[in-house]
């Protein structure tokens, strides 16, 4: 049984059904699902949600809290919080190759909960293909 966290863009397009979220991540999650593994929403992500939403990067069709209520309620969906082991080792990945701080911090969430991180950004991909088996983190 493998739990599965979320990046954020990952997390918007699995909630509207984006035809970007491609087939082997639906199957990834499905598969992750049927095998009483945990979908991980960190609270990192709702951080860079609200965010979006302040800025009208995007629109929701309810508040964020709520938003992500109902988000969660879905099956198999669990909030994490972050915690200080991934603060700390976020700090540590400052040479990732770009320097977004939500996206150390949810690479470092993953490390800490030794689960793979579903993300389609090309950079973390390159990072956990380069560096990935040193941190123990993969993604999907």
């Amino acid at each position: 049984m493998t739990d599965l966290l979320l990046d954020t863009h990952v997390v918007l397009w699995l909630s509207r059904g984006d035809a970007r979220l491609g087939e082997t991540t639906r199957k990834a999650i499905d598969a992750t699902w049927k095998t009483g593994g945990r979908i991980l929403l960190s609270a990192v992500s709702v951080w860079e949600i609200a965010i979006l939403v302040e800025t009208g990067a995007i629109d929701l069709d309810l508040p964020v809290e709520a938003w992500v209520s109902r988000f969660l309620d879905r099956r198999g969906f669990e909030a994490v919080p972050l915690d200080h082991s991934a603060a700390a080792r976020a700090y540590a990945l400052r040479h990732l190759e770009h320097r977004d701080p939500a996206d150390r911090l949810l690479i470092a969430s993953a490390i800490v909960l030794g689960c793979p991180l579903v993300t389609c950004d090309e950079r973390i991909r390159r990072f956990a293909r380069t560096r990935g088996r040193q941190y123990r983190f993969a993604v999907v």
